[in-house]
């Protein structure tokens, strides 16, 4: 007679838990809009300071020089938006 109850009960317990993890995942389109700012400018062929300054607003300053490094070590073909793709399939397969 309680069984019924039962199932009722834990999803009401459960169902809270599950948002907290998906609150934390991480939003993989902001992060590749971010990176394509930045292949954007060295397409353009603006200075890495001025990329780096601009990352800063998103990022804190180690990981704005760290991508902005990684962006100005890929070859000029490979600055797509195939960049910021591959940047959003990566991160949502975390």
């Amino acid at each position: 007679m309680r069984l019924p109850v039962l199932p009722a009960l834990l999803s009401a317990c459960l169902l809270p838990l599950a948002h907290p993890a998906a609150a934390q995942a991480p939003d993989c389109a902001a992060q590749a809009e971010i990176v394509m700012q930045a292949v954007t400018a060295r397409a353009e062929g603006r200075p890495k300071s001025e990329a780096v300054a601009g990352l800063s607003a998103a990022l804190d300053a180690e990981a704005a020089s760290m991508l902005s490094d990684w962006i100005w070590t890929l070859p000029e073909d490979q600055l797509t938006s195939a960049v910021g793709e591959a940047w959003q399939t990566q991160c949502e397969a975390l």
